[in-house]
């Protein structure tokens, strides 16, 4: 057997292990768990991989690329986002304790002293403008850096920031978290108190719902759908976190930040 036939087997392997993959993805709908998601997109570019290579020892070019590169590229262009939208690092975290803000002052002064201005809502969202379009805009972001704390896992804001990262695909590369030493995420009872919780929000709003009319409720089905949402992922999106080295604040802080910014600074020039 020659190196083409074995890499097309190896690629035919491949091909049928994706639509494995893919006909599990479409069995759950909208709420993919975070795993799969990953393991989705690991094997999808294994097999362009393996296509581009095939196609290089048949000395041909992937079928994906037309005949008019030059001129395909040049139009494509014209549909990139701007530079400044491919270099945007945004951060995600929470108002709601007295120990997130002040780590993200520290962290955002040493990203300016290396010119990479951090996109966080309280500089950009001005009176009257929505939050939700900033959680949208960010959910979309190349670089998303996470500040997981106690309080952040409880927030409805800031776990409708991390759902939808996850919804949007490609979280493991998207996102630099960091998890601050009050975020219970690498003990199992302590992960389960925050289902618990999510659980209760729901059952409390169902209930104090059910005291009045249901009419002209709006809103506040869609408040349990969220919350619904978040208890759902919650176990996976944890799952992944608690699997990534972090690092702890202290470090990042006694070393500037060096590992994040250049984890960061890669993943902008890719």
């Amino acid at each position: 057997m020659d190196d083409q036939e074995a890499l097309q087997q190896t690629l035919n392997r491949a091909r049928r292990a994706l639509q494995i993959l893919e006909n599990q993805k479409a069995g759950y709908g909208i709420r993919v768990p975070v795993d799969l998601q990953i393991e989705l997109e690991e094997k999808q570019k294994e097999v362009t991989s393996l296509e581009a290579r095939l196609s290089q020892l048949q000395k041909k070019r992937p079928e994906s690329v037309p005949d008019n590169l030059a001129d395909y590229n040049h139009q494509s262009s014209t549909h990139q986002p701007p530079e400044s939208q491919e270099k945007e690092v945004f951060i995600s975290y929470t108002w709601r304790d007295n120990h997130s803000e002040p780590f993200v002052q520290q962290l955002e002064k040493a990203f300016q002293a290396k010119g990479i201005t951090i996109i966080r809502d309280k500089n950009v969202v001005g009176y009257k403008q929505r939050f939700q379009k900033f959680m949208q805009r960010l959910s979309r972001g190349k670089c998303v850096i996470v500040v997981i704390s106690d309080q952040y896992l409880k927030s409805e804001n800031c776990m409708y920031e991390l759902v939808e990262i996850a919804k949007k695909g490609n979280l493991y590369h998207r996102i630099f978290p960091i998890v601050l030493a009050d975020a219970q995420i690498y003990q199992p009872i302590a992960r389960i108190k925050y289902i618990e919780y999510w659980e209760k929000q729901i059952q409390d709003l169902n209930n104090a719902m059910k005291t009045v009319n249901a009419a002209n409720l709006q809103g506040f089905r869609e408040e349990i759908d969220l919350y619904t949402e978040i208890r759902n992922m919650f176990a996976n999106l944890i799952k992944l976190l608690k699997d990534m080295n972090t690092l702890t604040q202290d470090i990042h802080i006694q070393s500037n930040f060096e590992a994040l910014l250049k984890a960061i600074e890669e993943t902008l020039d890719e």
